[in-house]
């Protein structure tokens, strides 16, 4: 995922909070796709090293609130619904997890930095991730496998949850993950559960990185089944169109958009929260001012009939890049 993080160049620190200072907590930050941990104990060391840090943003695997009324939130109903396992915030050792939790986040809210909840295990499970008491090894090589560099070999649990909770973290800033309400105006953040590189490729396509794009979702789909060996297929192809749009290559597009009708043709009509039934009208809207250009009916292409892609619970750019953003111009063309 090396593409995208350059485009979010943003400092993450994750912490897998201990329920009490007489533990050991484990502190991630992540920056560029590098991390460094460390671990620590009491609640001074902590903001110290936040402090220190200064990060963009804090992610802290813990519940940071409790519930209005029963056992559960709001949030918690919806992971047991979706199948992930996760303890009552207000029973045992949880409750004290909690306290600790909401204290740590209005001190370090109190010095401006922004605090977010993340459940590392939850999103390990979205992620296809094992959670740490089932194979520490595997979760190290899976959490390798995103792109994340300076994972140390001998890394303990508590590191490994804490560049967990990191990463979810990056996700957020990036529009690549959903906050599960807690109904008190916050909540957990939570991957989406798609493919990474999907999503790489999405929000990197929404800024106008299309030959990015086209890399991440190639990426994907040499490892990839039916139907997301064609879908993929098709999101390539409307990348490579927009890209020959730029050079006013108008038999080139027209090529293209033929193959991705014929593979969307193959799609169910949702595929990774994509509406695929929406995308085949766009495509041929889009085919439509391509014939019109090659046949002399139009003289400049209308950029708004670029498809527009955002899978369900994606949260969309508030300004979407129609034409291609200049540092891919430069240094791919």
């Amino acid at each position: 995922m090396k593409s995208l993080w350059a485009v979010r160049k943003a400092q993450v620190v994750g912490i897998d909070l201990s329920a009490n200072e007489r533990q050991e907590s484990g502190i991630c930050l992540l920056r560029e796709g590098k991390v460094r941990t460390w671990r620590v104990r009491t609640d001074d060391e902590l903001v110290t090293l936040v402090q220190w840090l200064r990060p963009h943003l804090v992610a802290i695997d813990a519940p940071l609130s409790l519930p209005l009324s029963g056992w559960l939130r709001p949030c918690d109903r919806t992971l047991l619904r979706r199948g992930i396992r996760l303890f009552p915030v207000t029973m045992g050792a949880m409750r004290q997890l909690t306290e600790r939790g909401i204290r740590l986040r209005q001190q370090l809210e109190g010095m401006g930095f922004t605090v977010v909840e993340v459940f590392s295990g939850g999103a390990q499970d979205v992620l296809g991730l094992p959670r740490k008491h089932h194979d520490l090894t595997k979760l190290r090589d899976g959490l390798k496998a995103l792109g994340l560099e300076g994972i140390k070999d001998d890394a303990t649990h508590d590191e490994l949850d804490a560049i967990t909770a990191a990463f979810v973290g990056w996700l957020w800033l990036c529009g690549l993950s959903e906050q599960l309400s807690d109904g008190q105006g916050g909540g957990i953040v939570m991957p989406l559960p798609y493919p990474p590189l999907f999503l790489e490729g999405v929000r990197l396509y929404q800024q106008g990185f299309y030959w990015h794009a086209h890399e991440a979702w190639e990426e994907l789909w040499r490892n990839s089944t039916e139907p997301y060996c064609s879908f993929l297929k098709a999101l390539i192809q409307i990348a490579a169109a927009l890209i020959h749009c730029e050079r006013n290559e108008w038999q080139g597009v027209r090529n293209l958009l033929r193959r991705v009708q014929r593979y969307l043709e193959q799609c169910p009509d949702e595929v990774w929260g994509v509406d695929v039934a929406a995308l085949r009208r766009q495509v041929a809207a889009f085919q439509a001012e391509v014939e019109a250009l090659l046949t002399g009916l139009k003289r400049r292409f209308n950029w708004r009939l670029k498809p527009k892609l955002c899978p369900d619970g994606m949260l969309p750019l508030k300004r979407e890049r129609l034409r291609r953003a200049l540092s891919d111009f430069v240094r791919r063309s």
